[in-house]
């Protein structure tokens, strides 16, 4: 929607100013460039209503905006409304907005916070043969440096899987940010800005400690062996846990998904956040509490933790 026209120099202004507070309070680099992209189209829908100014905007006009999207077509421009996640990562979007307004003190922006209900929204997940395949597969030969690759690859699993880790949280990972000695996992940039300790289970904390001793120097040596010459100051982040073969900061783990996966049996396509559904479930299913499951994710509420218990009724 980055192409919606505002015409209104006040809400231009306003979206700028909210993407400097994202930036100043921390928030994650995708947070900082996708929530003025929402804010940008309900500023647009309200001006296709004639309201030009923040002390025009009431609840209904909000609510308006929400029931607007459950019909717009998608980004694909094929009918039936948006998902309920996209719809309510717009919300979102919209919420931390009137929160920063709030904050700020010059406007107020009282609208109460609305979001969708998943009818039954069940994640998918992975077993535990499923994950003991995928592990076993780590180290299936390859043309550069099977065991490096390998260590690297079951790092990931441990993070992910063994961590319960969003995507944005393990790419942001430092090798700063593990404590080997307290087996504690420091999480800097969660979701909302939230920081929080991860404890790390024996066998994850000794592959994690094995990348970390071993693997993780033939990426740093690679790169500064293959690529001579080269302009590597733009690429290369020797403080990211997760080194790609350039010695830049992994930013996406479909490739190795991917190769994990021809490797092995695994039929369910699975990402980052597909581990983290599977570690929920798994404790779910092992018998512990639910609000010690939210910490452990990170939820700010048990809503978003209740989904599991779908999935734990479902399998049993």
């Amino acid at each position: 929607m980055k192409q919606l026209l505002i015409k209104t120099a006040h809400f231009n202004l306003l979206q700028r100013s909210f993407k400097d507070w994202l930036q100043t309070m921390g928030y994650a680099d995708g947070t900082v460039e996708t929530f003025p992209v929402h804010l940008r189209e309900f500023f647009h829908y309200l001006e296709e209503r004639n309201i030009f100014h923040i002390r025009e905007i009431l609840q209904r006009h909000y609510d308006g905006f929400i029931s607007y999207l459950q019909i717009r077509t998608n980004k694909r421009h094929q009918s039936g409304g948006l998902s309920v996640s996209a719809i309510n990562k717009i919300a979102k979007s919209v919420n931390t907005f009137a929160k920063y307004i709030n904050q700020n003190g010059r406007f107020t922006l009282d609208i109460k916070p609305r979001y969708l209900q998943h009818s039954q929204d069940v994640p998918k997940i992975l077993t535990k043969t499923d994950l003991k395949k995928l592990y076993e597969a780590t180290f299936t030969p390859h043309r550069e440096n099977t065991q490096a690759m390998g260590q690297r690859d079951r790092a990931i699993l441990a993070i992910f899987y063994g961590c319960g880790l969003r995507k944005s949280e393990g790419t942001a990972l430092n090798i700063t940010d593990i404590d080997l000695q307290k087996r504690l996992l420091f999480v800097r940039k969660g979701k909302g800005n939230k920081q929080r300790y991860v404890p790390i289970a024996a066998k994850v904390l000794e592959d994690i400690k094995t990348y970390l001793e071993e693997g993780r120097y033939w990426f740093l040596e690679y790169q500064l062996q293959g690529l001579q010459g080269k302009d590597l100051n733009k690429k290369s982040d020797s403080s990211a846990l997760f080194i790609n073969q350039v010695g830049g900061r992994m930013q996406s783990f479909y490739n190795r998904f991917n190769y994990l996966a021809k490797n092995t049996d695994v039929s369910i396509h699975f990402s980052t956040h597909t581990f983290r559904h599977s570690i929920a479930t798994h404790l779910l299913q092992s018998g512990m509490d639910i609000e010690e499951i939210a910490k452990f994710l990170g939820h700010s509420s048990l809503e978003s933790t209740q989904i599991y218990t779908h999935v734990t009724n479902e399998s049993i």
